[in-house]
């Protein structure tokens, strides 16, 4: 029986182990993670569709990770899914008259570069001289309960996990596997080891504002508001190369009066807490397989701010990768 060790429990991590699972019922899969939902970090990440710290990965690929992936995340609001909410987003620019590149917004819905009437519009009613823009339709997840489904439908295929925190993927624990899945994020860093992978440090605050129904993000400010269908997410900073962990006072009054100054009404917003996250930043996203001593290792990882973007369609990949693995050696079988 072939044997898959899934390094990491994040949203990567359990989509990959789903997409295995479920095709090779018969292929024995461990999820290993030194932390499970819902304490990863992608519990408490902001939670929303858009390509976001990618680096330089090239455009195509998150055209085609990212449209995948919120293909996977229409399906799922068309079934009913109560965890997501489909809304209109706004990305508006104070100083930048030309928009970046967005080859990856040929697969989603509404997509249009703002008009001089429409900015006027969003400039009023946001107290901000806006001088381009743009927007479309996004998803706004609730991490925690994305996670869990993903959890669940691993263990209904009777997928199995383990508790062990990695410290090389060399570690004796997979010793016994085939193939070895890397999805570690920031820990790749130091496991691989990747000196490539940085952290990019995200402080958020999360409060109950149901008022707020369309996501913006102010990306000359860094501001950003995200209301899902639990509570609503302001945020944030990106700082790279910071491992600071802790509430920074700065931060959370950058984070408070930023939005406030957006959405006057969010002075009066309960705040429900804070939070500090590590995205794992990379020049570009590493997706690709590599032999170690006889061993596959399918490395998926780099994603910085954009997990929730490319999750499904990084999977995919990943799939694709297992799956030529696993037909050369039915291969090499059958010359015996």
């Amino acid at each position: 029986m072939t044997k898959v060790a899934v390094l990491g429990a994040g949203i990567n991590g359990l989509a990959c182990a789903v997409k295995i699972k479920e095709k090779y019922p018969d292929v024995s899969v461990v999820i290993i993670a030194s932390e499970f939902t819902p304490n990863t970090t992608g519990d408490g990440s902001g939670g929303f569709w858009y390509p976001y710290l990618c680096g330089d990965t090239p455009q195509e690929l998150l055209c085609k990770w990212g449209g995948d992936t919120y293909e996977y995340l229409l399906g799922r609001w068309r079934t009913g899914a109560h965890d997501l909410c489909l809304l209109p987003m706004y990305e508006l620019y104070r100083h930048h008259r030309t928009l970046p590149d967005a080859s990856w917004a040929r697969r989603v819905l509404g997509y249009r570069e703002l008009e001089a009437s429409q900015l006027e519009y969003l400039s009023a009613l946001y107290s901000v001289r806006y001088v381009a823009g743009r927007t479309f339709t996004t998803f706004m997840v609730y991490p925690p309960a994305m996670l869990a489904h993903l959890y669940q439908r691993f263990k209904a295929a009777n997928g199995q996990t383990l508790q062990h925190r990695i410290v090389s993927l060399h570690d004796e624990i997979l010793d016994d596997f085939d193939v070895v899945v890397n999805c570690l994020g920031l820990g790749a860093r130091h496991v691989v080891p990747d000196d490539k992978v940085i952290p990019i440090r995200g402080q958020i605050a999360r409060v109950i504002a149901p008022w707020v129904t369309n996501a913006l993000i102010d990306e000359d400010s860094g501001n950003y508001i995200l209301p899902n269908a639990y509570n609503c997410v302001l945020g944030g900073t990106h700082q790279i190369n910071d491992f600071n962990k802790n509430i920074v006072d700065e931060d959370t009054d950058f984070v408070l009066n930023g939005c406030a100054e957006l959405m006057p009404g969010l002075k009066n917003a309960k705040l429900l807490g804070e939070w500090v996250g590590l995205r794992p930043g990379r020049e570009r996203v590493r997706l690709e397989g590599e032999q170690r001593r006889g061993k596959l290792y399918i490395h998926n990882y780099g994603h910085g701010g954009s997990g929730l973007t490319l999750f499904w369609g990084c999977a995919s990949d990943v799939l694709q990768i297992f799956d030529a693995h696993k037909n050369r050696g039915k291969k090499e079988t059958s010359k015996l």
